[in-house]
């Protein structure tokens, strides 16, 4: 049987995707509390981050 090692760069990718999966879960959760008892299905999108140039300039 071989064993397994894992780089420290995939450790930390594992545990970046893991707090990633946590942050998405946590914002989930949070809009399904501000949305019930609505009917409106829940929303889990963000704005753009995209600034709009100003008209003026």
């Amino acid at each position: 049987m071989s064993k397994k090692t894992s780089s420290p760069k995939a450790a930390k990718s594992a545990k970046e995707a893991e707090a990633e999966k946590r942050k998405l879960d946590d914002e989930l959760n949070e809009a399904l509390e501000e949305t019930f008892p609505a009917s409106d299905p829940v929303k889990l999108t963000q704005p753009d981050p995209h600034v709009e140039p100003d008209p003026e300039k």
